[in-house]
């Protein structure tokens, strides 16, 4: 055993590429938020927020590109888990621990955020469109227009929020 309770693990270049390839492969699972190994500190504060900041980055990444496979039909809808799903997630890992739970978490609030800056009028996303319009055109849209956005927009995470919700339903009890 070593510092922090790690267990180093030596593997071939071939098992490393095997195991790459695989990861490629595979599709999103139920715990795909799992970490592949978890550092509970860095050895000064600056390398403990670089390592967050990386891994922010990371999962925000990982958000944007989850939602693009989405549209793009190689994720399937079925896979995204709603309020329920993440409450039964959440208790599923928190069974693990303290360091899973905050893990989790963390990648709550990552995606939360990613969802929160989608360019759709009822969220900041789509604030953040109407002031780049209101800034290149001198001119706020029109209200009409945000009305109907905003109605659109609402429509839409209306309907993710259905299918999110069935999809747990649906895992829990079918």
């Amino acid at each position: 055993m070593t510092d922090g309770g790690s267990y180093p693990i030596e593997l071939t270049q071939d098992e490393r590429d095997a195991a790459n390839a695989l990861k490629r492969t595979v599709g999103l699972s139920p715990s795909f938020f799992e970490p592949e190994s978890v550092t509970l500190q860095g050895s000064i504060p600056f390398e403990a927020a670089a390592m967050g900041t990386k891994e922010t980055v990371k999962w925000i990444t990982l958000t944007y590109l989850t939602i693009d496979r989405l549209v793009r039909g190689s994720v399937e809808v079925k896979q995204l888990h709603g309020p329920v799903g993440i409450l039964d997630v959440g208790a599923k890992t928190a069974a693990q621990g303290l360091t899973y739970l905050l893990f989790f978490l963390g990648l709550l609030s990552v995606n939360l955020a990613v969802l929160n800056f989608l360019p759709l009028p009822v969220v900041d996303g789509g604030h953040m469109i109407f002031l780049a319009w209101e800034g290149v055109t001198g001119r706020p849209p029109s209200v009409t227009f945000q009305k109907w956005a905003t109605m659109i927009g609402l429509g839409l995470l209306g309907s993710l929020f259905a299918v999110t919700f069935f999809n747990d339903l649906s895992r829990l009890f079918g």
